[in-house]
This record gives C-alpha cells, sequence and structure tokens, in this order.
C-alpha cells in the first residue's frame, strides 16, 4: 500500500476568486465587442454575486449573459472573440459548479482538479476543431433538402439518445 503525502493545497476562496476574475475578463472581451457600458456594469455585478453565492441563479445568469449579448449585437458567428468567450463562459461554468461545493474554509489540492482539467481542454480542442470544420462550409442560403435531411438526422440523435437513456432505466 502506497502513502501519498498530501501538501498544504490552496485556501477554499480560490474558486470565488477566480469567478471574479474570469468575469472580468468575460466583460473586457464583451467590450471589446462593442456591449455597452451600463450592460457591463450590470454583467460586473452578477459576477460578484455569482462569486458569493455560487450556488444561485446568479451562476446561471452569468453564463447565460454572454451569448445573449452577442447575438444581440450580431455579427459573424464564427470570429476569434466568440471562441474565447465559449473557453471563458465554459471555465466559469466550472468554477460556478466547484466553489458552489467546496466550502471557502477548505483546502483543494491541484492534483485533483487534473481530471476536470482535462476534460476541459479535450472539450475546447473539440470546439475549436468544429469551428474550423464550420469555416470550411460554403457560405450563403442551404439548399431546403440539405436542411431537411439535417433536421432528420437531429431527430434521428435524440431519438436514439432517448431509448439509449430508456435501456438504462
Amino acid at each position: 500500500m502506497t502513502t501519498v503525502e498530501l501538501r498544504r493545497g490552496w485556501p477554499g476562496w480560490v474558486f470565488r476568486a477566480a469567478i471574479g476574475v474570469v468575469g472580468l475578463v468575460t466583460a473586457g472581451v464583451l467590450y471589446a465587442e462593442g456591449v455597452m457600458v451600463t450592460p457591463l456594469v450590470l454583467y460586473v455585478g452578477l459576477t460578484a454575486v455569482a462569486a458569493a453565492i455560487p450556488a444561485s441563479a446568479a451562476a446561471a445568469l452569468l453564463v447565460a449573459y454572454p451569448p445573449v449579448a452577442l447575438v444581440v449585437l450580431g455579427g459573424e458567428p464564427v470570429r476569434p472573440a466568440v471562441l474565447v468567450l465559449v473557453a471563458l463562459v465554459h471555465l466559469l461554468h466550472l468554477l460556478c459548479a466547484y466553489a458552489a461545493l467546496v466550502p471557502t474554509r477548505s483546502r483543494i489540492h491541484p492534483s485533483a482538479l487534473r481530471g476536470a482539467a482535462v476534460r476541459y481542454v479535450l472539450v475546447q480542442a473539440g470546439v475549436l476543431v468544429l469551428a474550423g470544420l464550420v469555416l470550411l462550409l460554403p457560405g450563403g442560403r442551404t439548399d431546403a433538402a440539405v436542411e431537411v435531411f439535417g433536421l432528420a438526422c437531429a431527430a434521428g440523435l435524440v431519438v436514439g439518445a432517448v431509448v439509449l437513456l430508456r435501456r438504462r432505466s
């Protein structure tokens, strides 16, 4: 049997501080994209509430706000700011989830976060690959037959997921 010596670790409030930092970086990206100051002030306030109470609805709003702001602004769907915001919003989601579970007076050992970090990197790599594929697609209007085929495929995926989930329960 091997013993593992646990070192001191990080304080539990590190997740909450990271929510604040990532939230401010997200607000900076939104400002660079052209979001007005008043909504950004509300977003920064929402970041403070989510950092203080990560198990609240503020965390969900913190994650939902940037995509809605980008849709309102318009522009190209695949651009560097969108890809950066995807990574930041995903990181905010993870930080809020862990901060909601880890008490502020606890200690966090970085090795315990290795699995979550690997999954984060893999998901973001998948997002970049899909974004690259989208950039390769031709622009303009899609034929109706292709849209119907795509819709049928999506419906087939949903039906398949439901069937697979039913077998387990």
